[in-house]
């Protein structure tokens, strides 16, 4: 059986007005007017099939699609029936960019009757610490809506060693569920407010803040580095935790031309797995690239490392097919069915709890 660690099925109406730029989510909103602007956003640059107006009308194009249950049947198509799918659910009401069209417990419902639905679905529930009553939310999900795990999103505003948190990973370890949370840098989903609201989020780091001009987009990694997760494994050493990502493709870019550089997030990842046992990382989105396909197999060699690396797409996130395709059949053939089998069998089952 394979687990596909790392997927999304939320809806257009599950994201802030604001969460596309120029005004997309909103003009969007119309049935009548969507159709004529995907087309446009298609052609805007004709000669790419991958440029960013492109990713935004497919990313528009999956999250319309009705129902959770539609958006995870254009996932699964490129897998074994008897697949699993870890699907995060997201709360982006306060990363300040607009107001959601519907409530998060709606979209955690219609999550939870889709795992009534399709025994393959695994539901995680985001948890944002700002979010009044998020442990009362975040036990409701897992006691009476058979949700299995935790999501965690820094960029849009916080930490993971916020101190509402604490009572969430203390019941996450004493009822053995994981957490899984975004690691990545420089994502286009992040906190929207003002600077100065920022800069006081930020005022928490466990980690140099660097520059402080830089834009809201860089300094948002801030929340995502994965050393603000030394203290939360340090502090719960039975709370199985995911880095998502592996750091990131920017940062095996860097690790490419600069094995040696110790600041680099692939490095630092590697590192918290050598020194924690209940640290692992996920290649979703990553390995969307597939010029690290071979760094990827390089890495699997050392046996520490290989059992904690697990399988993901990010689905759909990654916005195309080519891309989903890619990561259920392209990946599994070139690092090979070994591998392939620790990666999306042994270790999801140990991170799961599924033994």
């Amino acid at each position: 059986m394979i687990y596909n660690c790392h997927i999304h099925t939320f809806r257009d109406v599950d994201v802030p007005v604001k969460f596309l730029p120029f005004g997309l989510v909103r003009l969007l909103a119309s049935q009548s007017f969507s159709r004529t602007l995907i087309k446009l956003l298609n052609h805007i640059n004709p000669f790419s099939s991958n440029d960013l107006f492109d990713r935004y009308a497919r990313f528009v194009q999956m999250g319309k699609l009705g129902s959770q249950r539609r958006i995870l049947d254009e996932c699964k198509k490129y897998y074994p029936e008897d697949t699993r799918f870890v699907v995060l659910a997201m709360d982006l009401a306060y990363m300040e960019a607009g107001g959601v069209p519907r409530p998060y417990a709606n979209q955690l419902r219609e999550l939870s009757e889709m795992k009534r639905t399709c025994p393959q679905v695994i539901p995680f529930i985001h948890i944002d610490p700002r979010r009044p009553e998020c442990f009362d939310l975040f036990r409701q999900s897992v006691e009476e809506w058979g949700f299995e795990g935790l999501k965690i999103y820094p960029p849009i505003g916080y930490f993971p060693h916020d101190e509402r948190l604490y009572p969430i990973y203390d019941y996450c370890q004493e009822h053995s569920l994981p957490v899984i949370t975004h690691c990545s840098p420089y994502n286009p989903v992040h906190f929207r407010g003002s600077r100065k609201t920022l800069m006081r989020l930020l005022s928490d780091s466990l980690v140099e803040l660097g520059d402080p001009q830089a834009s809201k987009k860089i300094l948002c990694s801030t929340f995502s580095h994965p050393a603000n997760w030394e203290k939360v494994a340090t502090d719960f050493p039975r709370l199985r935790i995911s880095l998502a990502h592996f750091g990131s493709g920017y940062w095996w870019s860097r690790y490419l031309d600069n094995p040696g550089d110790q600041g680099n997030w692939l490095t630092i990842i590697r590192k918290m797995i050598s020194k924690h046992d209940n640290i692992y990382t996920d290649v979703s989105f990553t390995m969307s690239d597939t010029g690290f396909f071979s760094l990827l197999k390089v890495l699997l060699t050392n046996d520490q490392l290989r059992k904690r690396v697990l399988f993901g797409s990010d689905f759909y996130m990654v916005e195309t097919e080519a891309t989903e395709r890619r990561f259920g059949l392209d990946l599994r053939a070139f690092i090979g069915e070994e591998n392939f089998h620790t990666i999306a069998t042994e270790n999801p089952m140990q991170f799961l709890d599924k033994q």
